[in-house]
């Protein structure tokens, strides 16, 4: 097997970006993470936090009973450790990039390229024919849709029994029969991203079947030089993504399976220069009306175990309405459009809304898009929910809400 790859390999760069951020601390925002950190132990030596295997039961017991439960490991700051994984991480890459094709969805013997659906079976039934019964079911109780088609939609992406229902009025406002590009902006929860990545496979796998990477527009966005690769195994980890496409699958099952395409896109945490930057980037994607925006994201994660349980004691109303009266405000701030009043919401409420940075590019890009065109753009959401209703300062809950942007000429 050949280790070494030219420094001109879009690989290359992946390399260079991941050998970087594994150098550089890094302080996350409160988003999911299920690596495995390490500290500086003893002498400068690495020690391994890697939880030991009778705790690695228990946590795994509790992701299949809660799927939210993941996103409780990130929330606390964490740095990254620097030379001794970096040397690990570019050995680790090489071979990685030296067996898997990185530019063309292809591995190095011809063999596509495609993700697996590693959730199926725990945050998701991995049954074709329960898991088209469940959409069919969601998708007819959120009734019909409302106007000709949105444009972008923002979904959750717990597990279905949390989340499956609320998604379901998000989807239900896609026309199958405009679409033929499909934009999927995941926020990232298993890795440290300052930017966006892109996906190096050529196909997605789901129970419903397979859904094609749109590799042309995949490699012109890597073009711009603001993107790089997701890593294989951080890719399979990650679920903010693959949570949206069996609903997908299923609102498109009707159409040929080669006439649409999805771009599957690994959001990191964004400087307001950066956000503005992809903003504009997806503006002139957004313009044509045969593309749909999907921005995954929940919102607030309550609770000790997520860091973040701010709560009125003197107020008479339940810890659960305080919770949607702050997640309410900040759909309201969404739906204004402006992508400075969702900031200045975060920044005052510190709500723990997971995809803040996919829907912030999505604002981004509306207001480009706004700004260059004659057209009205209107955000409504839809359905709201949470996977518990809090009323103890020791519980928690995740909130889930369906948005869908329209945008008509005038």
């Amino acid at each position: 097997m050949r280790s070494i790859i030219s420094v001109s390999h879009p690989a290359a760069r992946l390399i260079d970006n991941r050998v970087r951020r594994a150098s550089v601390p890094c302080v996350r925002e409160p988003t999911r993470r299920s690596g495995r950190p390490a500290s500086a132990g003893k002498k400068g030596k690495i020690k391994d936090q890697r939880p030991r295997k009778d705790q690695r039961s228990a946590i795994k017991e509790q992701e299949n009973r809660n799927p939210s439960y993941l996103s409780s490991a990130s929330h606390a700051p964490h740095q990254e450790a620097s030379s001794i994984r970096s040397s690990h991480l570019i050995r680790r890459l090489v071979l990685s990039v030296s067996s898997n094709g990185y530019s063309n969805g292809h591995s190095a013997n011809g063999v596509v390229c495609a993700r697996s659906a590693s959730h199926a079976g725990s945050w998701y039934t991995k049954s074709a024919r329960e898991l088209s019964k469940e959409l069919r079911d969601w998708l007819a109780a959120a009734g019909e849709p409302m106007s000709r088609g949105a444009r972008a939609i923002i979904a959750p992406h717990a597990g279905y029994s949390y989340c499956g229902a609320t998604a379901a009025y998000a989807f239900k406002q896609i026309i199958p029969d405009n679409v033929r590009r499909i934009f999927i902006l995941g926020p990232s929860h298993v890795v440290c991203l300052n930017g966006c990545a892109l996906t190096t496979c050529a196909k997605y796998r789901t129970p419903l079947g397979d859904l094609n990477v749109d590799r042309e527009i995949t490699e012109e966005l890597y073009a711009t030089g603001h993107f790089e690769w997701m890593g294989r195994q951080d890719e399979e980890r990650e679920h903010s993504i693959e949570m949206q496409l069996p609903f997908l699958a299923k609102i498109m099952e009707r159409q040929p399976a080669d006439s649409y395409t999805i771009v599957p896109v690994l959001v990191g945490s964004l400087s307001g220069n950066k956000q503005a930057t992809y903003g504009q980037i997806f503006a002139r994607y957004i313009e044509d009306p045969h593309t749909v925006f999907v921005v995954s994201s929940d919102f607030c994660h309550w609770g000790g175990r997520f860091h973040f349980s701010p709560y009125d004691p003197s107020s008479s109303a339940p810890i659960f309405e305080q919770i949607a009266s702050m997640d309410k405000q900040g759909m309201d701030a969404i739906s204004r459009l402006q992508p400075s009043h969702f900031n200045e919401y975060l920044k005052r409420t510190q709500n723990t809304i997971c995809g803040r940075n996919p829907i912030l590019v999505l604002l981004q890009a509306a207001e480009h898009f706004r700004q260059s065109n004659n057209h009205t753009h209107e955000m409504h959401f839809l359905r709201y929910s949470q996977s518990n209703q809090v009323r103890s300062p020791s519980d928690s809950s995740v909130s889930y809400a369906a948005g869908a942007l329209f945008i008509h000429p005038n």
